[in-house]
């Protein structure tokens, strides 16, 4: 079975369509596998070390219309500036598809309770590519969802 983070070599990698075809036919496994991991990281901390799954130059971060972080680097330090001390995610729904350039595009929402905070809703979007057989975040942009 494919796994997220150390996917099974498949003998002919001289043939990438191949590989790649294999891959993308578990497109919503390795998607839920990668929210399902992505979120309890993020929960049970350190927080910063999500940043790991990003592209480590070119993944981009945007959180609630903040300015954007790029690199595996930017995005550590914007998570640790956040100010709760916990937080709980709750996914309500989850959207995986997989796009003509061979990327997985998920689109999450749900609940997040922060210290003593009321539950928010929020919607946080995905964009994954494979590379060098890990599947890493290329764009992800987080939003509240707030009413009033």
């Amino acid at each position: 079975s494919v796994t997220l983070f150390n996917l099974l070599l498949i003998s002919d990698l001289n043939r990438p369509s191949i590989f790649l075809t294999l891959i993308m036919s578990d497109f919503k496994t390795i998607g839920k596998a990668f929210i399902d991991f992505y979120y309890n990281k993020f929960d049970t901390g350190p927080r910063d070390g999500v940043a790991a799954l990003y592209e480590p130059v070119n993944g981009m971060m945007n959180f609630n219309n903040s300015d954007f972080a790029k690199g595996a680097q930017q995005i550590a330090e914007k998570l640790r500036s956040l100010t709760f001390q916990t937080i709980s995610h709750t996914v309500s729904t989850m959207d995986i598809q997989p796009t003509y350039d061979n990327c997985i595009l998920i689109v999450v929402t749900g609940a997040l309770k922060a210290d003593n905070d009321p539950p928010m809703q929020f919607t946080e979007t995905f964009l994954l590519r494979c590379i060098n057989n890990s599947w890493l975040v290329i764009n992800n942009v987080f939003r509240l969802i707030l009413h009033g």
